[in-house]
């Protein structure tokens, strides 16, 4: 039975969430919503929202064999971080297929962390320990908020919390009293703040009393979901199937969006040499249909041939049409191409309706664009 535990932010989070919704991600109660999540996300992309994030996973690799270690684990080279940077990549199983995505950040010489959205511990752990490498999960040591939204930087700077700092960078200050750690590890273009547990309700003050005059809200798990999409963003265990079979060469980083993630340059990381010697068939691609409602996991059709099949699909409040992250074949994936899926029937309209879905590139939209005041 998996302990459920309570976010830093739970106390502020209770207080804001009017209907009592609930979600649970890798073992944290976080609001679903706090009000209405198409609101919520609208205000991300208009003002500023700050979200909990405290769910994802991160685990400190530590030790004179950390840098090659994660130099043959990742997608990505960790001897070119200086301290203080991160990157972005992937992890992949012998066979070439996605076991995981996430950042590695340095914080030493010897120092790093790997932040993900959905964690490998067992495996990863085993790996490190042949390597004389010592992995600790750190994530009930700090809790992390997400301020995100055109007024990010003018509420930061009205809380007197100095975020100056380039994408994929980080850095610890003292801000009024507190420890924090300041990232800019997103998707969504905004600042990260990480602190101590038990400073948790404080940091949620400050933010939401610097933010007021800016329309600041908290952003539930639906709404950050709904951002997700909107910026092509697939996640594992959401979207699709982690390789977590040793043997597992699905799914392929193409298939799913995920080719940048992988350094050209880079020798010798895990599962190289399956995934140069694959042919992938499929390729990720977003969906856009008019319609109110969602597609989730089901065929997409050119003409009456099956060509993919959807991922998460949602409702765009900023778009105001249904959206989908969708995995079809190559020769269908080019934007512009028209093909068709079917709506679930619901309880007002019961019957299965096809509608047209137009290949766009991804992302549907980029991330909001800071307004200095």
């Amino acid at each position: 039975m998996t302990l459920l535990r309570a976010s830093p932010f739970h106390a502020r989070a209770a207080d804001a969430n009017r209907d009592n919704a609930w979600i649970t991600r890798n073992g944290m109660t976080l609001a679903a919503r706090y009000d209405d999540a198409e609101d919520e996300a609208l205000a991300a992309r208009l003002n500023v929202a700050i979200a909990d994030i405290s769910w994802r996973w991160r685990i400190a690799c530590e030790g004179a064999s950390a840098e090659a270690f994660l130099s043959r684990l990742m997608t990505r080279d960790a001897a070119g971080l200086a301290p203080g940077t991160s990157f972005k990549a992937l992890w992949l199983s012998d066979a070439g297929g996605v076991r995981g995505a996430g950042l590695v950040a340095r914080f030493g010489r010897e120092t790093f962390q790997l932040v993900a959205t959905a964690p490998d511990s067992e495996w990863i752990m085993s790996a490190a320990a042949m390597m004389g490498v010592q992995m600790r999960d750190v994530a009930l040591e700090t809790g992390g908020l997400a301020v995100i939204g055109p007024y990010a930087n003018a509420t930061l700077k009205a809380a007197e919390l100095d975020a100056e700092l380039e994408p994929l960078s980080f850095r610890k200050l003292s801000w009024r009293g507190i420890d924090v750690t300041v990232s800019r590890w997103g998707e969504h273009g905004g600042v990260e703040i990480w602190c101590a547990p038990d400073d948790g309700v404080l940091v949620w003050d400050r933010l939401m009393r610097a933010g007021d005059a800016f329309g600041i809200v908290p952003a539930g798990v639906a709404a950050m979901d709904i951002l997700d999409l909107e910026a092509g963003v697939p996640r594992p265990g959401l979207d699709y199937s982690p390789a977590r079979d040793a043997a597992g060469g699905d799914p392929m980083p193409s298939a799913i969006g995920l080719e940048t993630l992988i350094d050209d340059a880079h020798k010798g990381f895990n599962g190289m040499k399956a995934l140069l010697a694959a042919r992938p068939a499929r390729k990720l691609v977003g969906l856009e249909f008019d319609s109110a409602e969602s597609a989730p996991f089901t065929p997409v059709f050119r003409g009456e041939k099956t060509v993919g099949q959807t991922f998460r699909s949602v409702y765009s409040p900023a778009l105001k049409r249904a959206i989908a992250l969708a995995t079809v074949d190559v020769e269908a994936s080019q934007p512009g191409i028209v093909l068709s899926l079917t709506l679930p029937a619901t309880m007002a309209r019961p019957e299965l309706r096809k509608v047209s879905a137009r290949v766009t590139r991804l992302p549907f939209l980029a991330a909001p664009v800071s307004i200095e005041t």
